[in-house]
């Protein structure tokens, strides 16, 4: 907590510049209500450093196209409900999004979600400018949320995160606003765990990102294959100095032949850049949800040599609509100078980025973000009493009400029944079961649904081994 409110006084003297009016961009909507967004469309590296205090230009960062191709989600999603005129008739949704591509050190989007005309204050019921902002959908990292939900958990503004899988934040006790559309680790556990036993693969190692969402994943790990017969030979967390020949080297010296690799893209790229540079071969490396149906690295010529790469992930969803979207945005932000006057990491440096860059981009979690905002809307629909095709506008809303919906929410979506359980995780949805292919394509080759309805499958006949598949056992 001291770390936050550090940033706090270091950065609250930048609220008054965060009040101007800002220009047209597709980082702001206005509406009736509005949703706040947070998405690290850039990546901080995590050996960045500074010598003063000062707040980072997100811009000037290396982007990140799959956390585009999200932001663009939400926009989508928000301009289909608002065509719609059965959710939320006559009501109109607006958002103020952020590019949050720090986890520590970017905070003056959080301050802008958090604050009335320029000024955080503590809830009050009887404050006549209360802000338009019903909830925020964000971010993707546990770190990053990690570091300002508190700010939110304060005021129970409720916070959905698309991406922060973390334990922790099933505890209610210190994130009592905090709802997620993302599986938390210890299913995502589950589901690898399935895998290992099916292939009866037992002598493996975890590499992870060295944060709090990889060494979670580690730790859930450990305990999930207390009294089986997995071991765990080896584990390493990895950052941007990692010795990547010294983890090789331990690889080859305890005979491990099968990896589990629990990080986000950026960190999962350089660890096989590595193996493929260190000529690692026929090994197979088990892809967590976070880097599965990665675009380009199973499109690398030399990746087949590396073994055979097995995941799991979020099933690609068809969201009707969105690529029409995309081209017509793209089509009139050729025309118009969306990034004039914008605010602080509102800016994206993107313009040559093509539809089909963004269509075609890693979709991972994008039925993440699409039910987040849906079930925001959802619970909006019935804080102001919508039906017969309105609302009751003389509804005073307060982000504790959309809370309090938000708990109860059951609808319908894509087929999947949107719940929550107690602890703010979903209670629906499936894992695919995906193989890494000869064309360089992420191939279903099985399944896990989660209960009510239970199933796991994976089709062997579909893999073809790049090397002899068989794995050392303890």
């Amino acid at each position: 907590m001291n770390r936050i409110f550090t940033n706090v006084c270091l950065l609250g003297y930048l609220l008054h510049a965060l009040t101007e009016p800002v220009a047209a961009s597709e980082f702001v909507l206005d509406g009736d209500f509005f949703i706040g967004g947070l998405f690290d469309i850039h990546q901080v590296n995590d050996s960045f450093s500074q010598d003063k205090p000062e707040t980072i230009t997100c811009s000037s960062q290396p982007f990140i196209l799959s956390s585009y191709r999200r932001f663009q989600m939400m926009r989508f999603s928000v301009e289909e409900i608002n065509n719609s005129t059965n959710l939320l008739p006559s009501v109109t949704l607006g958002y103020q999004i952020y590019d949050h591509c720090s986890d520590r050190k970017n905070f003056p989007g959080i301050f802008k979600l958090t604050s009335v005309n320029g000024v955080i204050k503590p809830w009050n019921e009887s404050q006549r400018n209360m802000s338009k902002m019903i909830a925020v959908v964000g971010t993707y990292t546990s770190t990053a949320t990690l570091s300002f939900a508190p700010l939110f958990m304060t005021d129970l503004i409720p916070l959905v995160s698309y991406g922060a899988s973390s334990s922790v934040f099933s505890e209610k006790h210190n994130f009592p606003s905090f709802l997620r559309t993302v599986h938390p680790n210890k299913d995502t556990m589950k589901v690898i765990m399935m895998i290992l036993k099916e292939f009866k693969w037992h002598w493996v190692s975890f590499l992870h990102i060295d944060d709090d969402y990889g060494r979670d994943g580690r730790d859930v790990f450990i305990n999930g294959i207390e009294k089986t017969e997995i071991c765990m030979a080896y584990t390493k967390g990895l950052h941007s100095s990692t010795n990547y020949t010294e983890i090789f080297l331990h690889l080859e010296s305890l005979r491990i032949n099968v990896t589990i690799v629990f990080a986000p893209e950026w960190t999962a790229e350089a660890l096989i850049e590595a193996a493929i540079q260190h000529d690692i071969t026929n090994k197979v490396w088990i892809a967590a949800d976070a880097w599965s149906l990665h675009r380009k690295l199973p499109r690398r010529n030399e990746i087949r040599k590396i073994g055979t790469v097995v995941g799991i992930a979020e099933p690609i969803m068809t969201m009707q609509g969105f690529s029409d979207f995309i081209y017509s945005f793209k089509a009139q932000s050729q025309q118009e100078d969306t990034n004039k006057g914008n605010l602080c990491n509102q800016l994206c440096n993107c313009s040559s980025v093509t539809a089909e860059d963004i269509i075609n981009a890693d979709p991972s979690f994008s039925f993440s973000v699409y039910a987040a905002v849906y079930a925001i809307a959802h619970a909006l629909h019935n804080v102001l009493q919508c039906g017969a095709g309105k609302c009751n506008s003389n509804v005073k809303v307060h982000p504790h009400m959309i809370l309090t919906e938000l708990r109860r929410s059951n609808f319908t979506l894509l087929n999947q029944s949107v719940q929550f359980d107690k602890n703010g995780d979903p209670k629906y949805g499936s894992y695919s079961i995906v193989f890494w292919n000869q064309n360089g394509d992420a191939e279903e080759i099985g399944f896990h649904r989660f209960p009510p309805s239970f199933q796991f499958f994976i089709n062997k006949s579909k893999i073809k081994w790049h090397g002899n598949g068989e794995v050392r056992t303890c």
